[in-house]
Formats: structure tokens, sequence, C-alpha cells
């Protein structure tokens, strides 16, 4: 092949008119033309040329320069600004850097377009004609949209008119106008609505909005739903997140319900934020119209029946070792109802709530010299302060407290001939209120409290060839811990008062205990099996077995001095499989209560017998399945026993099909409590899910179909009781 390659200069001849610029093409071709009297140039065979930031590649490209235009036919490809296109044929003006193209095909973020015309009128701005666009890699298409003529404004939107969608040739979709997108990243535009019905609500068309992509780090949600039956619908949605700085959302939603012509309304916000000088700002805002808003209108199951709102706001700064917070905060319970159940608590308001906590630092400095370590050096020191006003109120009455708590401990943990641990500990609390019982203004007490620990560990090594493990370690952890408070409290007038006087005389609330006076001695007991095995050439370590006991003994009890045995066994003998018993014993009753029996089973693989719709498939197609049984007997009651399932299970049946199945079943009431099955098909460029929900609370069905590159592009169908 012969390929030429030259620099075309042209000149103007000199006149009183001003001249353009020097003009410079590179160009190449098996053969070329020139014609020396209108200095035209044709290129034949594998031709090429390049202008500025354009390149052209046809089989036959013929330049004219009386007109600066080049013309190029036959199997053209054109880029310029890293965009590409292919056409049959092309002409092109180089002054102004606009071009037709005929025949086209070009393709824009994981998007074909074909179109019979293409006019560049500027790098911002191309008119086409008889447009086809979609995403599929097919040479038959499974859909498409076609648009008669379309603007393309680049890494902004796209406007069409009129536009149809087609599923196998089949024209299934309609619309006058449209306007798509087409930025990279965020974007602002319409969002696309849910259409479906139900019992309640009837008809219903959800999701009906425009979304404002702002920027990078906030954007702004508007939607509205119309319910047939029942309300219309407002929401707005605006989030924020600037990374390491800040991040959160609010939420604003207003409603019309039609039979009553009552507006009701929710707003939520949550806000965290690091400000310059370390502080942290956290802020939650949850406030409803009314106590039952959740459970009217809110979809997830889980939402409906939340029996609480908590408002706060928080500031929290490291100080020195420490660490100081600053909430404020309000808690309004929903489930409570006027008027139905006597002393009800209806809301808690606690501003300001003041916490600052040095955690655990040695009271002496330590040695840089490990062989200079005292005994001293291994006492450390905390110490925790909190202040607080709350509020309580009930449906017929208030209470209103306040008070500073300040605790400090000084512990020590030493190991004695490198067996036993020794773990000694002192603690001092003191509390002042606002008031007392009887209206005194500032009482307060102080009170300590003594105590220690011992524990050590015993060792078992024994060789084996169970489950592939070569070593099994069995460790006992026997502990005995003890703390004594005095039977007195100091009062901040210096004088001593019995600690069982102390319930008739301060108030409780939140973490503000009351001096308590006794001794109590724990027992425990730990059982850990651990084994180890080489596992593809690594060596293994797994917990296999996990029992422990625990019993408290106190003399000032009044008559079982012994507390019951709790016990809790874990087994994890395999990956796949665990399960916990927990209850206790009373010796002196000689009966058992709140035994409680968990098992769960994870299983995963591959299972070769099943085929898929047509070809060979080297790896087997997965299952997952997750199967957990919780069981609590009703020993000593008239209740029933409380025994649930809960089953999830997985399949991809083929390449292209695929099943979920998740089922909550009640064997003592022999029902279920909840069930939901989900197909799912691959359609190439489409994707379907079909849903199906059965519970006593909300039973109906999901149906969507959607582009699998384009998500937003669906139709879809819900039905349901709720």
């Amino acid at each position: 092949m012969l390929t030429v390659s030259l620099l075309l200069l042209l000149l103007s001849q000199p006149d009183t008119t001003e001249t353009e610029p020097l003009q410079t093409m590179a160009y190449g071709a098996d053969s070329l033309v020139f014609s020396i009297s209108d200095e035209d140039l044709i290129l034949v065979g594998n031709a090429s040329i390049e202008h500025k930031q354009m390149s052209i590649a046809a089989d036959t490209i013929r330049y004219l320069s009386i007109e600066e235009t080049v013309r190029a036919t036959g199997n053209v490809e054109m880029a310029e600004g890293g965009d590409d296109a292919t056409g049959s044929a092309l002409i092109y003006h180089l002054p102004t850097a606009t071009a037709r193209t005929f025949s086209t095909t070009s393709f824009y973020d994981r998007a074909q377009y074909n179109s019979e015309t293409v006019t560049m009128l500027s790098r911002e701005e191309f008119n086409l004609t008889n447009v086809v666009f979609t995403s599929c890699e097919k040479d038959t298409f499974d859909y498409y949209f076609w648009a008669e003529v379309m603007k393309v404004y680049p890494d902004d939107k796209a406007v069409a008119k009129p536009i149809i969608l087609y599923v196998q040739d089949t024209p299934v979709f309609w619309l006058p106008y449209a306007v798509f997108p087409i930025r990279r990243g965020r974007s602002s535009g319409f969002t696309i609505p849910t259409v479906g019905s139900s019992s309640r609500d009837g008809r219903y068309i959800r999701k009906v909005g425009y979304y404002f992509g702002f920027s990078d780090y906030i954007d702004l949600l508007i939607s509205s739903d119309l319910m047939e039956k029942t309300r219309f619908q407002l929401t707005a949605t605006e989030r924020h997140n600037l990374r390491y700085v800040l991040n959160g959302r609010n939420r604003i939603q207003w409603r019309r319900q039609f039979e009553s012509s009552r507006d009701r309304w929710l707003i939520d916000s949550e806000h965290k934020q690091e400000l310059p000088d370390g502080t942290m700002l956290r802020l939650t805002g949850n406030f409803v119209s009314d106590r039952s808003y959740l459970e009217d209108t809110q979809q997830n199951p889980q939402e409906r029946m939340e029996g609480q709102l908590r408002s706060w706001l928080s500031f929290s700064r490291n100080m020195g070792r420490g660490s100081a917070q600053v909430n404020f905060e309000y808690t309004e319970y929903l489930s409570a109802l006027p008027d139905t159940i006597d002393n009800e608590i209806l809301s808690e308001l606690s501003t300001p709530d003041i916490r600052y906590n040095r955690p655990s630092s040695p009271l002496f400095s330590l040695p840089s010299d490990p062989g200079n370590h005292r005994i001293w050096h291994s006492l450390y020191w905390n110490l925790s302060s909190h202040y607080l006003t709350e509020q309580t109120e009930w449906e017929d009455s208030s209470f209103y407290n306040a008070g500073i708590k300040v605790s400090s401990s000084l512990s020590g943990s030493n190991r004695l001939g490198g067996i036993l641990a020794v773990s000694p500990w002192l603690n001092t609390t003191g509390t002042v209120y606002h008031r007392d019982r009887s209206g005194n203004r500032l009482p307060g007490w102080l009170h300590p409290s003594i105590g220690l620990s011992l524990s050590t560990d015993v060792y078992g090594m024994f060789s084996t060839s169970l489950a592939g493990f070569s070593i099994l370690r069995h460790t006992i952890t026997p502990s005995i811990s003890t703390s004594w408070s005095p039977t007195r409290y100091m009062s901040l007038d210096g004088s001593y008062q019995a600690t069982e006087e102390a319930e008739s005389l301060f108030y409780r609330f939140s973490d503000f205990s009351l001096p308590s006076s006794g001794t109590v001695v724990t027992f425990s007991l730990l059982n850990l099996l651990e084994g180890k095995r080489l596992n593809r050439g690594a060596i293994e370590k797994k917990t296999l077995a996990e029992l422990s006991l625990t019993s408290s003994w106190s003399p000032e009890r009044d008559q079982e001095i012994f507390s019951p045995v709790s016990a809790s066994l874990n087994l994890t003998p395999t990956k796949w499989l665990s399960s916990r018993i927990s209850g206790s014993y009373n010796g002196y009753t000689r009966k058992t209560d709140g035994i409680s029996f968990t098992t769960g089973i994870q299983l995963s693989g591959n299972d070769p017998t099943m085929q898929p719709d047509s070809g060979f498939v080297l790896t087997p197609l997965s299952w997952r399945l997750s199967l957990s049984h919780s069981f609590i007997p009703a020993l000593y009651s008239a209740d029933d026993d409380l025994n649930k399932l809960r089953l999830s299970v997985s399949i991809d049946l083929t390449t292209r099909w695929a099943l979920n199945y998740r089922a909550y079943y009640d064997a003592t009431g022999d029902n279920f409590i909840s069930q939901d099955y989900s197909i799912m098909r691959d359609l190439d460029s489409w994707e379907a899910v079909f849903t199906r929900h059965i519970s006593d609370v909300d039973t109906g069905f999901y149906f969507r179909i959607n582009i699998k590159v384009f998500p937003d592009i669906k139709v879809e169908q819900h039905a349901s009781s709720f």
C-alpha cells in the first residue's frame, strides 16, 4: 500500500481584504489526485485526513479547496475530542468545524445511537433525525427507543419528539415529548413513577417528581403520591455529604386525607459534622403530626411498628486524655394512648445532658525500662461525671429532676507467680440532686465500695484426627470476684446515714442510682475448646465450643443467699452449623428457668445437576440456604412454648432464572407468620422480578421489568392489602 503524508499549505492571494490564517492538514491514502487549478484533493483507498482535533477515515475522501469542505464516502469513521462515530457519508466544513453524517452509528455512555442524519452545529449541539437508541448489544435489538427528531447537548440532555419504546419491534409505549438527562454522574431530571393498586388505597401512582442534582455534595428529590381512595402526598428529601466533614439528610412529608379532609405531616432530619476545632456535631430530629402517623402511613412494616420517636442534638469533643459530650434529647412514646392505661409515660425531655469521661490511665508514670517496673506502676484510675436535667410527662402528671454524679475508680492488676491474676479495685461515687423527696434543695451523698477479682487459666492439649484437626486445646478459666459496700453513706453536711433509708429520701432516674450496701461474691467458670488444623497450607484456629457457668452469693439476701446458676453453651463445630443453649437452675426450688435453644445452619454451594437454558457452563450454578430455629419451652407456666423457624433459600435455577424464598413459621401454632418468594429472570438487556408476600400484616405482590443498564427505565406493578 502506498501511503502519502504531506503538509498542504493553502495561501490566499493578496488583496484588500483580510485573509484567513494558514490552514494545515495531514492526510494519507493508497492513491491521490491533486488538481493544480482549483487545488482540490481526492484520496482513494484507506483514506485519512487530520485537521486540528478532527480525524476522518473512509474509502474515499475529497477536499474542496474553494468551499473548504471535506466530503467522505464509504465506511466513514470520524473522531473529534474523544468522541467517535461511523456512517456511510460525511460532509465537514473546516472554518466552522460543523459536520453532517449519514446513516450514522455512535456510542455514548453505554448506549448506542443509530440515526439517518447527524448535524453537528457545534461541539455543544447536535441535531439527529430518525433516531434509534438502545443499550442492547445484539444484532437484533431486544428493545429500542425511536424518535423522529432529537437534539443532543453533550454531557447535559437530549430532547426528542415524538418517542416510542419498541420491544422486539413491537411498539409498547409512546410519548409526544421527552427530555433525557445524559450528564455523566448526578443530573437533574424527572423520576419514573410507580403504578399499582392495593385494597386500601385503590389504584395509585407513586414517586412522580423531579430530582435536583445540585452538585456532587448535595441533592434534592421532590416527589408526590396519589392514592385513588385515600390521600395525596408530597415528600421532599434532601441529602448532603462532604467526605470527612459532614453528611446527613432531611425529609418533609405532607399528606391530605380524602375522607376526613385531614392534613398530616412528618419531619425527620439527620446531620453529622466535624467542626474545625475537633468538635463533633450530631443531630437527629423526628416529629409527626399525631401518634398514629407512622402506623397508618409507612410502607415498611418495621417503621409502622415503631413505638417511639427520638430527637437529639449532641456535641462531643476530646479534651486532653478525656472526652466531653453535651446532649439535648426528646423522646415521644407513640404507643402511649391517653385514657387507656393509667400512668403511661407520654414523653421525656433531657436538656442538657452533660458527660465527661477520662478512661483508665496509669496513676504513676511508667518507667522506660521494664526492669524498673514496680507493683505500684500497675495501678490505674479513671473518672466519669454526669450532669442531667430531666422532665418526664405522664398522662395526668409530670416529673422534673436534676442532678450531678461523679465517680472515680482505682484499680490494679498483677499475676502472682505467673499463674493467679489478682485485680483489686476501689470505687467512690458522689451524687448531688437539685431536691429530695421532702423538697430540700441540693441534697447529696458520697459512698465508697471495694472489690477483688481472682482468676487463672488451666490448659490441656490433645492430639486428634477429628474433623481434620490435629490438636485440640481445652482451657478452663475459674474466677471469683467479691465486692463490699458499707451500710452507711456520708451526706453533704458530713453526717452518716443508713443506706437502707436512701430510697425514701432520694429519687431514682436515668443512671442516677442510690447507695447500696452489702457483700456480693460472684463465681464463674469458663470452658473453651479450640482446634488447630492445616487448611490449604495455612494453620487454621477455630473455637469449637464455649461453656460458661455463673452464680453469686450474698449474706444480705433474705431467703436465697445463692443466686440461680446461669449457664450458656455455644457450639460451632463447623462453618455451617452453630447452636446456643442457655438457661438457669435454682438450687432451692430445684427448677430450671429461662431455657432457650437456638440453632443456625448456613449452607451454600454449586449443583452440577442443574443445567442452563442452552450451551455449556463450566462453573456449576449456585445455591444458598439459611435456617434458624428458636425454641423456648414454657416449663412452669400456662403459656405455650415459643417454637419458631426462619428459612431463606436462594437458587440460581439456570443462567437466566433465579428463585428466592423466605418463611417465618410458628411451629407451636402450626401457621406461617410470613412468607415471600421472588422469581428473577434475565432477559439480556432487561431483567424481570416478581415477588409475592403473605403475612397477617400485609399480603400482595410486586412486579417489575427494567432495563439493566438504565434501571430507572422500568415498568412496575404493586398490589397489597396495606
